[in-house]
């Protein structure tokens, strides 16, 4: 039961112990006088399924108000009042379940507008339908017989928001209980949750462009001037208050269908420090009270004229941590989200300690708590992110501190996220009921999509989730990643060449496998002359083709050929819209074989560059390199202080050196002085360029610091450059890129320094 995990009482079962048997093969579908057109619509669900397993079409009758033998009835109207008067039907919750039998007759029934709609596929569900993918399902091939029944249930979540490619299909959606805005649920199929604008809302009521020339007053307010570039908007400002209600109002008058109004800030950094603002932070010990109390202000003003509209807005970044005092009215919803979290293990894990600390503040301020979670990489949509099976867990830990709504971000721009299929049919069945067991979920879906290769698909998934527990499992994880590493690639990439030997001729199945197998190439072929090398040193078989280029044109083919029907082939690599093509072009020449000579043995505790205090040294094996080794490749190299440095050539200007802070959580607060200990092999020395560093902040798309050094300050010794002081925080990237200068023959990064301000 729901009450077992601490939740409430969210939905109740009763089953009858009698014995009575209804055989629907034998049943006609009736609908009733008034029936709506999600009614229809999931009368047509029943008799679809239901027919599939007679084996033969089951009959639809519509506006009845009798019926005669075994029945189906389908939906509220006077015949089910007046056969079930026990119902109390005005009762009902939007999306609650009615299934009853009573003599011949099975009643499939819910509250309006979408009870009715999943009564139909909870009880297919009852029979065993599975609806894996829009391209895959399961209808047992039995004649469908019931026992008595009397369910009641509703569903866990008021929102369920299953944000994959695939997930938006109407018909997918409405048979797995998505009911989120961005799916494309229409009326037929009960309507969705309607929202008024959606996320990062700010500049859409003030766009920049039109109102910052004449009211700079409205946006942020940085260092003490007004700026609107990459920023927010001043929400203490009385006036833009007002312009902001009115704009509001008029946009709900518009669209009368909306239930749930956005106004949340842009996604990005940099709330207003203004004096009003800054007192109103201090005073609650964090910048969420600017948007929070926005959201208030709004929501007291519309809620008479619009009673059923609820003001959503964001815990997000800046914005995570709960107010000291400041709570949210009851029409205003928070939505917490857990963009910094590390996804190799449940967000309630003690990795994942200040997240947990910010959902236990929320939720003793509010009872109108949303969660915006992540479950893929959306540097690389196609590359493993083994968050497989902490889903679960930390979809209950979110119902346990309350949430009323859950929005699981996927691959949302193209087919292809990997394991998208797994992860998307897994939160829709917990969304619903959060009580049931996520693993034994995990085992169904792998048995019911991958057939007799499920077990090897599992081993896949149980090796990849343990490898990830060594890293930070970020949104953004490089492909340079350790537990991409080859020993773990090589392992990986047995387990689904088993699975292709387990699934044997089936079509279908081989299909779905070479998709499944995708992410795992994907990384062979960012990694190739890495893994070559590797593979040579060791001497074992070498798992792939000898060519990169004859594995990445296949590659290319599994990604975007024709599949089955409702699937659509792979667009997006990753968000920033790298198409399948564009990828595959990188590797349109095979690579030189690799330099087989070993790296040495970095030297420990290296001292502090010269002149430099005490700091945080973070060395090149932090690295995310770009197109290694043909750009950037980690070389023996006894000036470096371990002994080891990446050397670039000089003929490109690639961020081919990176590293993450995501890696460093000491480095996650504070302000810092960033150095890069780098040095230049050039033919000359003059004012010409000799590299470039900088510090990238992937939260807001923003170059923090850039800097262009010149050959006159470099020279073939290390040196430590200074490229700037910052508030650090986990999205920042810090980047060497060599120069493009046929005058230099290489530059060499030993480490990036940091030193406490």
């Amino acid at each position: 039961m729901f009450r077992s995990l601490g939740l409430g009482v969210i939905g109740l079962i009763f089953v009858s112990s009698a014995s009575a048997e209804l055989d629907l093969s034998k049943a006609t579908i009736y609908t009733q006088p008034g029936a709506t057109t999600s009614d229809t619509w999931a009368a047509q669900n029943l008799r679809t399924h239901l027919s599939k397993m007679a084996g033969k079409e089951i009959a639809l009758q519509t506006n009845v108000r009798s019926t005669t033998g075994v029945s189906i009835l389908v939906g509220q109207g006077p015949l089910s009042e007046r056969l079930f008067p026990e119902v109390k039907w005005a009762e009902l919750g939007k999306e609650e379940v009615l299934l009853k039998t009573k003599g011949n007759v099975l009643l499939v029934a819910g509250g309006k507008p979408r009870g009715t709609v999943y009564a139909s596929s909870r009880f297919l569900h009852r029979l065993g339908v599975r609806w894996w993918t829009p391209w895959a399902d399961t209808v047992p091939n039995k004649k469908p017989i019931i026992g008595d029944l009397d369910v009641r249930e509703s569903p866990a979540l008021e929102y369920r928001d299953n944000y994959w490619f695939h997930a938006f299909n109407a018909d997918w959606a409405a048979r797995n209980y998505n009911n989120g805005f961005n799916t494309k649920i229409d009326e037929a199929r009960g309507g969705r949750v309607e929202y008024q604008g959606f996320v990062h809302t700010f500049y859409d009521f003030a766009p920049p462009a039109k109102y910052f020339a004449t009211k700079p007053e409205w946006y942020s307010e940085l260092n003490g001037v007004r700026t609107y570039q990459h920023a927010q908007l001043c929400t203490t400002n009385p006036e833009l208050r007002e312009h902001i209600l009115t704009q509001l109002k008029a946009q709900l008058r518009a669209n009368p269908r909306a239930k749930i109004a956005s106004i949340s800030q842009n996604d990005w950094y940099n709330p207003c420090t203004c004096k009003a603002c800054k007192e109103q932070a201090d005073a609650e010990g964090s910048q969420s009270a600017l948007v929070l109390d926005l959201a208030n202000y709004v929501a007291e003003r519309i809620e008479k004229e619009f009673p059923d509209v609820a003001i959503d807005t964001l815990a997000y970044q800046w914005s995570r941590k709960p107010p000291l005092k400041m709570k949210p009215r009851p029409n205003v919803i928070v939505r917490l989200c857990s963009i910094e979290c590390n996804f190799a293990y449940p967000l309630d894990a003690p990795q994942n300690a200040s997240f947990g600390n910010d959902i236990r503040g929320w939720s003793k301020l509010t009872n109108r708590l949303y969660i915006w979670n992540y479950t893929t990489d959306f540097a690389h949509y196609i590359q493993p992110q083994p968050d497989y099976f902490n889903l679960g867990p930390t979809l209950k830990f979110f119902l346990n501190h309350g949430a009323k709504g859950v929005f699981e971000q996927g691959a949302y721009q193209s087919t292809g996220g990997e394991m998208g299929e797994l992860k998307a049919w897994v939160m829709g069945q917990l969304m619903w009921d959060p009580s049931q067991d996520d693993q034994a979920l995990i085992d169904e879906f792998l048995k019911g999509y991958y057939g007799d290769a499920a077990p090897a698909v599992k081993g896949y998934l149980d090796w990849m989730a343990k490898e990830a527990k060594a890293w930070n499992l970020t949104f953004a994880s490089s492909t340079s990643a350790s537990f991409l590493r080859y020993e773990s690639m090589k392992a990986a990439t047995r387990w689904l060449e088993r699975a292709f030997s387990l699934a044997g001729p089936d079509e279908d199945l081989q299909w779905r496998l070479r998709q499944a197998y995708l992410p795992v190439l994907y990384v062979w072929l960012n990694r190739w002359s890495e893994f070559r090398r590797e593979s040579r040193l060791s001497a074992d078989n070498w798992a792939l083709l000898s060519s990169r280029k004859e594995v990445a044109d296949k590659w290319l083919q599994l990604a975007t050929q024709p599949g089955p029907a409702g699937w659509t082939p792979i667009t997006h690599v990753h968000e920033g819209g790298l198409t399948p093509q564009a990828f595959v072009a990188r590797f349109e020449n095979d690579p030189e074989e690799p330099d087989l000579r070993p790296l040495p043995a970095r030297k420990k505790n290296p001292a502090a560059p010269k002149g430099l205090p005490i700091g945080i040294d973070a060395q090149d094996d932090l690295a995310s390199l770009f197109q290694a080794p043909d750009r950037s490749q980690l070389r023996a190299d006894a000036l470096a202080s371990d002994g080891i440095a990446c050397w670039m050539p000089g003929d490109h200007h690639e961020w081919a050196f990176q590293i993450p802070l995501d890696q460093l959580p000491s480095l996650h607060q504070g302000t810092w002085r960033v150095y890069a200990v780098v040095r230049v092999d050039s033919s000359v020395v003059d004012v010409s360029t000799a590299f470039s560093a900088g510090i990238y902040d992937a939260s807001t798309g923003k170059e923090l610091t850039k800097n262009i050094f010149r050959l006159d300050q470099a020279g073939k010794d290390y040196r430590a450059f200074d490229i700037g002081v910052v508030k650090t925080n986990p999205s920042m990237k810090i980047w060497v890129a060599p120069p493009a200068n046929s005058k230099v023959r290489s530059v060499w990064v030993d480490r990036i320094y940091f030193v406490k301000e």
